[in-house]
């Protein structure tokens, strides 16, 4: 099911009949719903309180790429537990808070400027989130047909807000799972905080309450460089192992920085130690929305976390496993509540370096978008590396000249589809693809990438504690078979869990071993 991303913007909107008069709300930003009519504040079980530090705090989600003026608008309000919304059902209508969300609007109030209403319409039949009032004074939520004051609600930044870790931007529940879209905390290879996205489903019970799962499975993506592919664009492919799987594991899996709502920034693809942090951070995000919204404590529970990647995924999952067990960012307890137990991953670079030695070697490479993501990745990770130095600085001029840089940038194309462009304009070797100075190897352009290549090297300088099962075949075209002899032999012996090397039995291409992969592991073979 595709799910809209929401974008980290302003929704500006337009209320009232000054049209100058504008007020924002953040996604994701904390307030209280003051009701106009009555003065109360709305609380997350639907009850109203006259204190506002009793009230719940409450987030947008919208389920809309980009709002800014617009009579009518798709969104919903959540707190901890709950969505707020309107529908019809059984010939009535109703006011629920739900884990699952439909399609109620916000809209600019008609008769109070700067506040909003609540709206639904099912057929030709109309009704606003309102507050009745009965004779004892007493206010009650209720759909009411006609917008007054009772039913316009203001947005209060609240008094006592919550340092959320993560934010919901969509949600969907069936057939016993709930699947979210959200935005996690992380930073920037240069430190910055930022809000970075990634998707989520977690099986429950029939009233999508406590989950039902025992342990994670936390993945890293393959290569994915069109819009449409990223995990929070459409449900990605291990997604299955929450439908198929007899385990049942909480699926965790980022877009990375570069994807979904971090769009414009450059992918730092397979800079190793910044991809697991960011990735990481999302996973202990997973662990709060779990406390939240599905009354399940992790670390209580200890709950094991299994990881899974294959390809560029391959790389990012190990480097994921070495952040979780060396990295003086987290704590003790963070890696206690992680729990990580088995890496499973096929045919990653775990040593770029030695990966891009084989390209030059054989100046042939099979999927030269490789090339350029590698470089781009290299400079956007290690900023303190390449200082003002670009990323074009290390191409051809009949690789810029083709334009593959705004290929790449414009998320509008597939992996294969970049390579198809680099062969036509370039070749598809490693020659035709950079500039001379940086086939020099010698020279300071050509040193600085080799210096970010060897920083992401995860064959060396690591003991690893979990289990680690790397499954290859020998012909891939891709991923050189050097990374898989690399890593046996920089780990096998270091490893204090179970190290394991498994060949795919299908081979023929990279992206074949990469498929037959997936299918264990959506059926649960991370387990065996």
């Amino acid at each position: 099911m595709k799910r809209q991303l929401t974008i980290l913007a302003v929704l500006l909107l337009v209320c009232g009949s000054k049209a100058n008069d504008e007020i924002a709300v953040l996604p994701g930003a904390q307030y209280v719903l003051r009701n106009v009519g009555t003065g109360t504040y709305l609380m997350k079980d639907g009850t109203l309180t006259a204190d506002e530090g009793e009230a719940a705090n409450w987030r947008v989600m919208t389920n809309d790429t980009v709002f800014t003026s617009s009579p009518e608008m798709s969104c919903y309000i959540h707190s901890d537990e709950t969505i707020l919304q309107l529908d019809y059902s059984s010939f009535s209508w109703n006011v629920n808070f739900s884990t699952e969300a439909n399609t109620t609007d916000m809209k600019p109030s008609e008769t109070t400027p700067g506040a909003f209403t609540f709206h639904y319409r099912f057929l030709a039949s109309d009704r606003y989130l309102g507050v009745e009032v009965d004779e004892e004074g007493n206010g009650h939520l209720a759909p009411v047909r006609d917008a007054s004051a009772f039913s316009d609600w203001e947005f209060v930044p609240t008094s006592h807000p919550k340092d959320y870790s993560y934010r919901l931007m969509s949600m969907n529940r069936s057939s016993g799972d709930s699947r979210y879209c959200i935005a996690y905390r992380s930073r920037s290879p240069k430190g910055d905080e930022l809000w970075m996205s990634g998707w989520m489903a977690v099986p429950t019970d029939s009233e999508g309450g406590a989950s039902v799962a025992d342990h994670f499975l936390f993945s890293a993506h393959y290569t994915m460089c069109k819009r449409s592919q990223w995990p929070t664009s459409s449900d990605p492919i291990d997604g299955y192992s929450s439908k198929f799987s007899s385990n049942k594991p909480v699926m965790v899996e980022p877009d990375y920085l570069g994807y979904g709502i971090t769009e414009e920034w450059d992918h730092p693809y397979l800079a190793a130690d910044i991809m697991a942090e960011e990735c990481i951070d999302m996973l202990l995000a997973a662990h709060d929305l779990m406390r939240d919204l599905h009354q399940t404590d992790c670390q209580t529970l200890a709950m094991p976390t299994y990881g899974i990647g294959s390809s560029q995924g391959g790389s990012i999952i190990l480097a994921c496993q070495k952040y979780v067990e060396t990295s003086p960012r987290l704590t003790e307890e963070q890696r206690n509540t992680i729990n990580w137990v088995r890496t499973c991953a096929c045919a990653g670079a775990y040593n770029p370096l030695a990966t891009l030695s084989h390209y030059f070697v054989q100046d042939d490479v099979s999927v030269p978008s490789v090339v350029p993501l590698l470089i781009v990745g290299m400079v956007a990770g290690f900023p303190d590396i390449f200082g003002d130095t670009k990323a074009e600085a290390f191409f051809s001029d009949a690789f810029l000249e083709a334009g593959i840089m705004d290929m790449i940038s414009s998320h509008e194309y597939e992996s294969e589809g970049i390579a198809a462009a680099i062969k036509t304009s370039c070749g598809g070797n490693m020659h035709g693809i950079l500039s001379p100075e940086a086939q020099d190897l010698n020279s300071d352009l050509a040193q600085k990438l080799l210096k970010a290549f060897g920083q992401c090297d995860l064959t060396r300088d690591w003991s690893p504690k979990a289990d680690v099962i790397l499954y290859y075949h020998p012909s891939d075209d891709v991923v050189p078979h050097l990374n898989l002899v690399s890593a046996a032999k920089g780990l096998q012996d270091k490893c204090q869990g179970q190290f394991e090397i498994r060949q795919t039995s299908l081979g023929i291409q990279h992206v074949v071993s990469c498929v037959e992969f997936f299918a264990k592991m959506i059926f649960g073979g991370y387990k065996e």
